[in-house]
């Protein structure tokens, strides 16, 4: 009981100290498309690398920088393949009010020929980002078609 005020004026301190310093951070728009694919690659059984392009739109009135993607798969039992769970570093600043874009290969898994080959792939991404109102993050999900264009 003695320390009861004690832990309250803690956690009371503890909740002050954790304030917003009322900068918005910007959440830009993200799609990802994939470029090549086990369609590209003629349907392998094995290790494969995978290109994804990814599209930012900045909102903002001020400069943000692409400068890390985690990418990993939601379906590894399903799909035309299952990625490996990694991170892939990019430095790409996009300009206030524009639209721009980077492409990278993944590490994935490919299950060859058969009724999985055109299964969409569902995609869990999380974008990290660097600008003057600090640094954040965005987490985007996406189902990827397998049918070839």
């Amino acid at each position: 009981m003695k320390r009861l005020p004690f832990i309250l004026i803690l956690i009371l301190a503890a909740a002050c100290a954790s304030s917003k310093d009322g900068k918005k951070k910007p959440d830009p728009p993200i799609e990802i498309d994939q470029l090549v694919g086990p369609a590209q690659l003629s349907y392998p059984y094995g290790p494969i690398e995978v290109q994804y392009q990814v599209v930012v739109q900045n909102p903002s009135a001020e400069p943000i920088t692409l400068i890390r993607i985690d990418v990993s798969t939601l379906n590894p039992a399903g799909g035309a393949y299952a990625l490996r769970r990694d991170f892939y570093n990019v430095r790409k600043t996009i300009a206030p009010n524009a639209t721009d874009g980077v492409t990278f290969w993944a590490k994935a898994f490919a299950y060859g020929r058969g009724p999985r080959d055109t299964e969409p792939i569902t995609i869990r991404a999380i974008a990290y980002f660097e600008s003057p109102s600090g640094n954040f993050q965005k987490v985007f999900i996406r189902e990827l078609s397998q049918y070839p264009e």
